[in-house]
């Protein structure tokens, strides 16, 4: 899949799944929910105060009858209802509305809940770039904070999963660093060797990786060729591991504000599909998201 249309389609065409939404009183949440279930994507349970809920869906003329609404103002108490939903069967996967990520995380790891998997959590964003000839993944720039060697690979082997679900059978993943060189002031540019030395060894799933590289290179042969560097995946990367969670979140977030990038966002490594959105993303971000996790969905 080369684009946010053809996901949609995709997902359009599978089971409607449930979605516990966590504080879905918010406008952007509803609209994109509206658009889902119009697409045959979603089937949304509502967690939030109702009569915001009930307000917003009548501005956006947006039918609820039918659609059930779990009356709940605290966000505490929001986030645990929401999870519990999930946790009971009510509900097959589960969206971040308008509460704060760290209070519903907090419930996700909650291990009265049951939705660990034992696999590390991470963030992916896939991003469809009009300059770009296909989706590319950016990882993690919303849940490991600044991840160890291990936790890279493990962050690798997720990414790995959803590209696998989107048809990419072997993703080409740039590690990236500021520089190509190992540098000791910079652990990153090893951590990106020791990457690329386990997925030859075939430690991190059906991939191949590169590093470290800088985005120049990543996203140019041309560049590759200038600096004398012997590149098979120059300009063409499916995944784009990031040092940490700043770079990530702040390269994703500048490419779907100053390029033009639609964008999709989800936790993987849960028992189940966990879209994690920013408050501010718009209807179509959140919408993408929700079509994301149902094509890629265990």
């Amino acid at each position: 899949m080369k684009s946010y249309l053809q996901i949609i389609n995709n997902a359009s065409q599978q089971e409607s799944r449930k979605i516990a939404v966590a504080g879905a009183e918010g406008r952007s949440v509803l609209e994109a929910l509206k658009s889902a279930m119009k697409e045959n994507i979603a089937i949304p349970v509502l967690v939030g105060d109702a009569a915001k809920i009930e307000s917003t869906a009548q501005d956006l003329n947006m039918d609820l009858s039918g659609i059930e609404i779990h009356n709940v103002t605290d966000e505490t108490e929001i986030a645990q209802r929401a999870v519990r939903l999930v946790h009971d069967g009510a509900a097959d996967a589960l969206m971040k509305g308008n509460i704060p990520t760290p209070t519903l995380l907090k419930q996700v790891l909650n291990k009265d809940y049951n939705l660990r998997t034992g696999r590390l959590l991470s963030h992916a964003a896939v991003l469809e770039i009009p300059v770009y000839h296909k989706l590319v993944m950016i990882t993690d720039g919303g849940m490991v904070i600044r991840p160890t060697l291990e936790q890279k690979a493990d962050i690798i082997r997720n990414g790995v999963q959803i590209m696998h679900k989107l048809d990419v059978a072997r993703p080409k993943i740039a590690a990236l660093a500021a520089i190509e060189k190992i540098t000791p002031d910079m652990p990153e540019t090893e951590d990106a060797r020791q990457l690329e030395e386990m997925a030859l060894h075939g430690e991190l799933g059906s991939c191949e990786v590169e590093g470290p590289m800088a985005i120049d290179v990543a996203f140019s042969r041309e560049a590759a060729e200038k600096k004398g560097i012997d590149s098979r995946i120059a300009g063409t990367p499916d995944i784009l591991l990031m040092p940490d969670i700043s770079s990530g979140n702040i390269f994703a977030k500048g490419l779907w504000h100053l390029a033009s990038a639609q964008i999709g966002g989800l936790i993987i490594g849960a028992r189940v599909s966990i879209i994690l959105l920013s408050r501010s993303d718009d209807a179509k971000t959140k919408l993408n998201s929700l079509a994301l996790a149902a094509v890629t969905a265990e």
